[in-house]
């Protein structure tokens, strides 16, 4: 109650606030303005304020005309999004808060509070996190299909507690609903928005290369390579997407090849490594999720639209113009 309390006594305009009695599920308060004009303010508190939570907590006050309030330890950016796009305020014990009405203003944002561990979704983002990713390639393969969980673990090969686990994650996010044919999408794009934001978190491991080929004559030798070494590379970033969408120019090649593959294939084709100033990219295939849905393209290997965009996002300059242009034609059309 005191984060409540605390933000709004700072008000210049309140002249008292108090708390007229606990509920079962938060508190009833009276504030009072300075030009005697009193309110009543009721909070609900949430231990874990999910956002599929909120939203269900929302509708149950969906006709309710009261001045509502959720308060949490710990509100997420999407959680707070839903509170204002529904006309709720909220919270957090950071002093992350938001209340409009009755002629106040109140917002404060970006005061740094620790993620609680079931909100972090680095376990099920993560480039390491080769299941989770498996799963959500398959969701991807077609945004519109209802999956059993049963169902959805054959499909990937893995233990349907995986599945649960990352379907549990989509539904508590709201990103995905349960219903009673199974699980589907309801907000993909918020999805891969997350995702990519996790994706490259780390660092993401890569040999850089210069060629003195301009780029047509390089992703020449590269189709070459795999003709003559038989050598496999899949283009990615840019370079890949440009095969799905080319709505942008580039002059450097970002591809993925196997690690054991690229110190032969680099005295092939005649790049050599440097530490910056690169036209080439290789990224090492450390396993298969990263080339699942690939496709030949005029010749060339490309990874898919939903590969193309999470690398696209990681990249400088014009990457993330290329990930919405393939996001919008390939992935969520």
């Amino acid at each position: 109650m005191e984060c409540v309390e605390n933000k709004f006594l700072k008000l210049p305009n309140i002249q008292k606030y108090e708390v007229d009695k606990r509920t079962e599920g938060g508190f009833v308060a009276s504030v009072e303005m300075d030009d005697g004009f009193e309110f009543k303010v009721y909070a609900s508190f949430i231990q874990q304020a999910f956002p599929s939570t909120v939203m269900q907590l929302i509708e149950k006050k969906k006709n309710d005309e009261q001045a509502c309030i959720l308060v949490s330890p710990y509100i997420s950016d999407r959680t707070a999004q839903i509170c204002e796009e529904n006309g709720i305020g909220y919270f957090d014990y950071a002093g992350n808060c938001l209340f409009v009405g009755h002629s106040i203003y109140l917002c404060e944002r970006g005061n740094k509070n620790p993620q609680p561990k079931q909100y972090n979704a680095v376990s099920i983002f993560a480039r390491s996190s080769v299941v989770s990713s498996l799963i959500l390639r398959e969701l991807f393969a077609d945004i519109d299909k209802v999956w059993k969980l049963k169902h959805l673990a054959e499909k990937v090969g893995c233990s349907i507690g995986q599945v649960s686990k990352v379907m549990g994650f989509l539904v508590r996010n709201a990103w995905a609903k349960k219903t009673a044919e199974g699980y589907v999408f309801s907000e993909p794009a918020l999805v891969l928005k997350e995702w990519g934001k996790a994706y490259g978190g780390k660092g993401i491991l890569s040999y850089s290369f210069y060629s003195l080929d301009n780029i047509s004559v390089l992703e020449g030798k590269l189709r070459k390579l795999k003709q003559d070494m038989g050598i496999d590379s899949y283009l990615t970033g840019i370079s890949g997407g440009v095969r799905y969408a080319p709505v942008v120019r580039y002059s450097k090649v970002h591809l993925y090849m196997a690690p054991e593959d690229i110190q032969e294939a680099a005295r092939y084709l005649g790049i050599k490594e440097v530490d910056s100033g690169s036209n080439v990219v290789i990224f090492p295939l450390e396993n298969d999720s990263y080339i699942k849905g690939c496709r030949i393209i005029a010749g060339d290997m490309v990874v898919s639209p939903l590969q193309v965009y999470l690398d696209s996002l990681q990249l400088k300059g014009r990457g993330e113009e290329m990930a919405e242009a393939v996001l919008k034609k390939e992935i969520i059309r």
